[in-house]
């Protein structure tokens, strides 16, 4: 994984920086106080004590998800600001959604699909990046907090 501050590509540990809970490797944690004692990787095997690529599922919410959503507030015979106190969401939310200009997160649309009892979320499942790849991205390609922040040097 990727330091939120530097951008190495290192095991990452939670600390505090400046009031800020980040994600940052080993170098950069000099800057604040750990968190999180706990070691953050992508692919480490604590029992193999290595790094294994391994597939991994992922959930997104489905593509038709604007006309779910309009389609069964129509099927109820609610209007958007019904739909939406019975939903406990915003009227313009539902709006957004109905429109497809945004779209909820994956907890939203899980818990929307338990009142709605209907299929929101599907899984996705999608190979890991190969580590080659990921180190072969130029520096400047992403850009992290390090390379927003001037860190003064004290003389």
């Amino acid at each position: 994984m990727l330091c939120e501050m530097c951008g190495r590509n290192d095991n990452l540990v939670e600390a505090d920086i400046e009031g800020v809970e980040l994600s940052v490797c080993s170098v950069c944690l000099q800057y604040g106080s750990v968190k999180k004692p706990k070691i953050i990787s992508d692919n480490w095997d604590s029992a193999n004590r290595s790094f294994s690529p391994r597939n991994e599922i992922e959930k997104k919410v489905v593509d038709n998800f604007a006309s779910i959503i309009r389609k069964e507030r129509e099927t109820r015979g609610m209007s958007q600001e019904d739909f939406a106190k019975f939903l406990q969401e915003r009227q313009s939310i539902i709006a957004k959604w109905e429109a497809g200009s945004i779209v909820p997160e994956i907890s939203t649309a899980q818990r929307l699909g338990r009142i709605l009892n209907k299929t929101l979320i599907v899984e996705d499942v999608t190979s890991k990046v190969n580590l080659e790849t990921e180190s072969s991205k130029k520096k400047n390609d992403i850009f992290t907090l390090g390379d927003f922040v001037k860190v003064r040097k004290r003389v």
